[in-house]
């Protein structure tokens, strides 16, 4: 009868500790205020749309200090420049279209963008002169106050490919 109380006690004693974990873990979701959400967005959309800019402009120089630590300790600014130097995003009103913001942290997201290549770009699938819209994933973190981006993936991540609209 003892052996059981103690098997019945451990089993609630495991499920309260699975309790609290799951509290623990879960609690920066929970805690984030429509307030802060709109905040972590807005953050995050400035920063990208700055990258933008001075991506169209051949500012890599620039975009290299939007790069988060790990992806400035990983390559220095003169090879981040020499290989992304020139800017291959569309002009004017085709380059950006449907921004998204995937809050996974207070200090980490994702956003999703379509971006639009120019016809001769590396990055672009269509004749010279024509725009293809490429749905990317940026992966962004908050550190010191700023939002940042991977440098390995300054155009970030490709999910699709769309249609010419």
């Amino acid at each position: 009868m003892r052996v059981g109380k103690i098997a019945a006690q451990g089993i609630f004693s495991s499920l309260f500790v699975l309790f609290l974990c799951q509290q623990v873990v879960f609690a920066g979701e929970l805690e984030i205020t429509p307030g802060e959400k709109r905040r972590i967005e807005s953050g995050a959309i400035d920063t990208f749309e700055t990258i933008i800019f001075l991506c169209k402009r051949d500012r890599f120089d620039e975009i290299y200090e939007y790069g988060d630590t790990i992806s400035q300790k990983r390559t220095s600014k003169e090879m981040f420049t020499s290989e992304w130097r020139h800017c291959g995003l569309a002009s004017s009103w085709e380059t950006v279209r449907d921004i998204e913001v995937e809050i996974i942290s207070p200090k980490y997201v994702y956003l999703k963008a379509a971006l639009g290549f120019k016809g001769s770009h590396p990055y672009s699938y269509v004749a010279s002169g024509d725009t293809q819209f490429s749905t990317r994933i940026f992966e962004m973190t908050l550190e010191r106050g700023e939002w940042r981006i991977d440098l390995r993936h300054p155009y970030g991540i490709e999910t699709r490919r769309q249609d010419n609209k």
